[in-house]
């Protein structure tokens, strides 16, 4: 018995019509008909009464029925086992900092990924330090940072380093200026990365060495958010670089500002070292 005929079974039990229990499946009425008197023939028992009302099941059909969902969700956990376990096999796991997929190249990385069998191809993003923790527990093979780590047990690479820049609105009263001090934010309503990205806690800790607590109206979660926002006049945009300039908004540079670096990052000891190394390598290669 062809188990992904359950399905279709089951669609029409449900529905009572075959017309719309076809369309449901993306099936002809004919080709759904066929498969269900292919069940039919295989119990060597009519499964549904077919009258104008529609298809009634039979109490054949109502065991059938309540069988088959039982025999659906046991199939559908043993294949989920099944990838689980696959999915253990694959050593090489990757980590990445919150922010970090949109630096990095990611073509490269999924070619990597894909080129390397034992590579588990899971794009998961954690905060930073988290990262650094379950590579330092072995729970990861490679994680993408933002910043670097300092850990004598970690071997590091800059893989991509990016301006921190003030996003400014037209018409606001630092659109026009080239380049702003951290303290001519002082005043101004700051959009910036929540709490769980590595720029928030830099931004409030620049903000403090020129002794003052900036006026965050807005934690956002990614940087589509913070382009909305500015563009909407409800305050400048603290971010990384992403974004090209318009006659809407333009990045303006702040002065002694650091760079957002993203490392990648993987430890010395590994079983997996020289992959990682490789992985490295093959990042470096696309700046």
């Amino acid at each position: 018995m062809n188990t992904r005929n359950f399905k279709c079974f089951q669609t029409v039990y449900e529905e009572r019509n075959l017309q719309v229990a076809a369309g449901k499946l993306f099936l002809s009425p004919q080709g759904l008909s066929k498969i269900i008197k292919s069940l039919e023939d295989e119990c060597g028992t009519p499964l549904f009464i077919r009258s104008k009302e529609g298809f009634i099941p039979t109490e054949s059909g109502k065991l059938f029925y309540e069988k088959s969902k039982v025999v659906s969700r046991d199939l559908n956990e043993l294949f989920s086992s099944i990838e689980t376990l696959n999915d253990k096999e694959k050593r090489f796991k990757v980590g990445f900092a919150a922010g970090t997929i949109r630096a990095i190249d990611i073509p490269k990385v999924n070619d990597f990924m894909e080129s390397n069998p034992e590579v588990l191809a899971s794009w998961s993003e954690y905060e930073n330090e988290q990262i650094i923790r379950r590579i330092l527990n072995d729970e990861i093979s490679f994680g993408f940072v933002v910043g670097k780590p300092n850990n004598s047990n970690l071997v590091t690479g800059l893989v991509k380093s990016i301006d921190l820049v003030a996003y400014v609105y037209n018409g606001h009263r630092l659109f026009d200026e080239k380049q702003v001090e951290i303290s001519d934010l002082k005043t101004e309503k700051i959009i910036s990365m929540n709490e769980k990205y590595h720029v928030y806690h830099d931004v409030i800790n620049a903000c403090h060495l020129n002794s003052f607590n900036p006026n965050i109206v807005a934690r956002v979660g990614e940087g589509e958010s913070i382009y909305r926002l500015v563009k909407n006049r409800v305050g400048i945009g603290i971010s990384p670089k992403f974004f090209s300039d318009n006659e809407d908004i333009k990045a303006v540079e702040i002065k002694d500002a650091y760079s957002w670096d993203v490392y990648g990052v993987y430890r010395e000891d590994s079983a997996d070292r020289d992959l990682a190394k490789r992985f490295l390598e093959a990042m470096n290669e696309s700046k």
